[in-house]
């Protein structure tokens, strides 16, 4: 955290002086939950200049107001690594909780299920966890449908110890998408960074993902207007591509730890590339 003092004058007349302090973050591992949704709401327009500022350095509101545009930009200029979404492996807002969806529960204030986040790196996440993780959020990416944010985040974010089951994404959109829009659009960015942290952990299977996807649909490639929604079987003709096993139907790879998978494949792809040399 990079720390900031204002010196000002309480009455602007008397030459008394006063100062507060506070708080920046420098980096995205020093960004709270609050802050993140924040940082949401200032990609989206949704949050004055003045309440950024306030929510990520903790300095008064009546001091922020005191300060000119020029004060403003320098404040500002703290918080320029939220603009280049540089890789991070980690979720910032850890959990969520659901409300309930039958009406009577809603009538007398029940809540539901509280839901977290996976674990650094994605530690726990299955491949086939992932796999419908990914894809919603692609095509959510591609469509902007709160339909596939929904199901993106009902596919990442579970109870203590539970498994991942696709019947649980159906189960639970709904009630996710009850959850404030700005905070399960602060979740797509926090993913977008783990998403660029996989890329450089795994760049040979990321390329030829990438490569796929372009191959399935080009035009994503020509700049077609027409609005194309990403499957999941791109990620099942990456392994293939890899490692030339049918997995398509196959539960005990899909239940294997994602991260065991993609260091697999990225065992095999080097295998047959000294083979072939």
């Amino acid at each position: 955290m990079k720390p900031v003092t204002i010196k000002y004058r309480p009455i602007v007349f008397i030459p008394a002086y006063r100062t507060v302090s506070g708080s920046f973050p420098q980096n995205w591992g020093e960004v709270s939950a609050k802050q993140l949704i924040a940082i949401a709401c200032v990609y989206k327009n949704r949050i004055s200049d003045l309440a950024f500022l306030k929510s990520m350095s903790g300095l008064p509101m009546r001091v922020l107001k005191r300060t000119d545009d020029y004060e403003r930009f320098k404040l500002m200029e703290q918080l320029e690594f939220i603009s280049d979404r540089r890789a991070f492996h980690e979720f910032i807002i850890q959990e969520i909780r659901l409300s309930k969806v039958i009406r009577p529960a809603r009538e007398y204030g029940m809540r539901g299920p509280l839901l977290h986040a996976p674990e650094p790196k994605l530690k726990g996440v299955t491949f086939g966890q992932f796999i419908f993780a990914d894809t919603y959020f692609s095509n959510y990416l591609e469509s902007n449908d709160e339909n596939d944010l929904n199901k993106f985040i009902a596919a990442l974010y579970l109870r203590i110890d539970e498994k991942f089951d696709e019947s649980l994404i159906q189960k639970r959109h709904s009630a996710v998408g009850k959850i404030d829009r700005t905070t399960r659009e602060a979740i797509v960015i926090n993913y977008q960074l783990i998403h660029e942290w996989l890329s450089l952990a795994y760049p040979l299977i990321f390329q030829r993902r990438n490569e796929i996807q372009a191959e399935s649909h080009p035009e994503l490639i020509s700049g077609s207007d027409k609005k194309t929604t990403r499957d999941s079987s791109v990620w099942i003709k990456v392994f293939q591509n890899f490692v030339g096993d049918d997995i398509l139907h196959d539960d005990v790879w899909a239940s294997k730890p994602v991260n065991t998978i993609f260091a697999y494949m990225t065992r095999k792809y080097k295998e047959s590339a000294r083979s072939k040399n």
